[in-house]
């Protein structure tokens, strides 16, 4: 794999994260400093696993190749 290659993968998971973190931002923010319930704590959960899936894709990115 070539380095621009790589930079091209990289770039689009830098995306993704940042996308991700966005919708975490606007859940948070549909609460209005308030607590988040149930729902909105599950989503926040799962899109905080999806964006450390996206970290750990990128440190393999540089590992294996």
């Amino acid at each position: 794999m070539t380095n621009e290659e790589k930079a091209e993968i990289y770039h689009n998971l830098l995306l993704k994260h940042d996308k991700l973190d966005g919708r975490v931002a606007d859940i948070k923010s549909e609460a209005a400093g308030k607590d988040l319930n149930k729902e909105q704590l599950l989503e926040v959960n799962n899109l905080e696993v999806q964006k450390a899936q996206v970290v750990a894709q990128a440190q393999q990115l540089f590992e294996n190749y």
